[in-house]
């Protein structure tokens, strides 16, 4: 079974560099294109979805109806693959705290020394939702279809190629992920693969700096 996971358009905060977590952002116009150039790339490589799993944030919801108007897909919200929690940090402009704020920092560039504040969630606690998903929801699912889209965001998706490609947590920053940028992966025999990452069906005209990451 091919299993695809892309990351929601680009929303208000990302382009004002804002983190962004649980705090529940629309689509910018860039965003809305972003998504409809994928669900036309979709398309046209004749990609057909049997369903679509997206977090309940509306950027996901939202991303992945516009990608469903060409597949007529089941859509389900799936609460465990919503974004990490950063708890007193969201809404802060991320530049301006990973410059002067210490465990901030840590959060981007060492993650196993970072600690949440206030309802922040951990990076463990993070995989670990991430984790029961996969187990509880997607390994079943082999043999009763053969192509699924998960939709959701940058964080909770390197939590998924970090965890299956055995990377360190101290890794986790070092896999790109723009906006509805895709990756794939198959599941054969109860075990997940990662093909291919990074794929983009628009031509990237923003660059991605630490601003875009969330």
């Amino acid at each position: 079974m091919k299993i695809y996971i892309m990351r929601h358009g680009e929303t208000h905060y990302n382009s004002k560099g804002l983190i962004q977590g649980s705090a529940d952002i629309e689509l910018t116009d860039y965003g809305l294109e972003l998504a409809e150039k994928t669900r036309d790339g979709f398309a046209n490589k004749g990609i057909h979805f049997d369903k679509i799993f997206t977090s309940p944030l509306i950027r996901a919801v939202k991303t992945a109806e516009i990608i469903n108007e060409k597949q007529n897909a089941e859509l389900i919200l799936e609460d465990r693959i919503r974004e990490m929690h950063f708890g007193d940090y969201e809404g802060q402009h991320l530049d301006t705290m990973a410059d002067t704020d210490e465990n901030m920092r840590y959060c981007f560039t060492v993650p196993s020394k970072y600690v949440p504040t206030g309802d922040g969630e951990t990076f463990e606690q993070v995989y670990d939702r991430m984790q029961d998903f996969f187990e509880t929801v997607i390994l079943p699912l082999e043999g009763q279809y053969d192509c699924i889209l998960i939709v959701c965001h940058g964080a909770l998706i390197r939590t998924v190629l970090t965890y299956f490609k055995e990377m360190k947590l101290d890794e986790f920053w070092t896999i790109k992920q723009p906006n509805c940028c895709v990756n794939l992966m198959e599941l054969s025999e109860g075990k997940i693969t990662v093909v291919k990452e990074n794929i983009l069906y628009y031509t990237q005209t923003k660059q991605l700096t630490k601003r875009g990451i969330l």
